[in-house]
């Protein structure tokens, strides 16, 4: 059977960031200006009870291969995907890898352990 969440050769690939060091880096100055925050739910789960991280840009998974030219602006940010629980911000940073995308993070826990974690989250 085929496994479509494989992620062969990708694990040591794709950069795991907790929410708290996520915080951190978004409060933080860096060259190039503050990390990007990229979420890729769909926007009822955005707007939903778990809400999300300030100044994210929403941009389904569904929609990032169409979006990745816009985003090319942001090739030497610093990037954190985002997601409900870290499987989708997971795809998409192997997606924005791809595409010569370097300092991309995944949300380890997605919005489910950001909340769990009582880190402040806007609906």
């Amino acid at each position: 059977m085929f496994n479509i969440f494989r992620r062969e050769g990708l694990s040591e690939e794709i950069e795991q960031i907790t929410p708290e060091e996520a915080l951190k880096k978004i409060s933080e100055e860096h060259i190039g200006g503050k990390a990007l925050i990229i979420d890729v739910r769909e926007p009822h789960e955005f707007n939903g009870n778990l809400g999300h991280i300030e100044n994210a840009k929403l941009i389904p998974l569904r929609l990032l291969p169409l979006k990745i030219k816009e985003l090319e602006y942001s090739k030497d940010k610093e990037i954190i995907a985002v997601c409900h629980s870290g499987a989708r911000s997971y795809s998409a940073c192997a997606m924005l890898k791809r595409h010569g995308f370097n300092k991309v993070r995944n949300l380890k826990g997605g919005m489910l352990l950001w909340k769990k974690n009582g880190l402040k989250s806007h609906i």
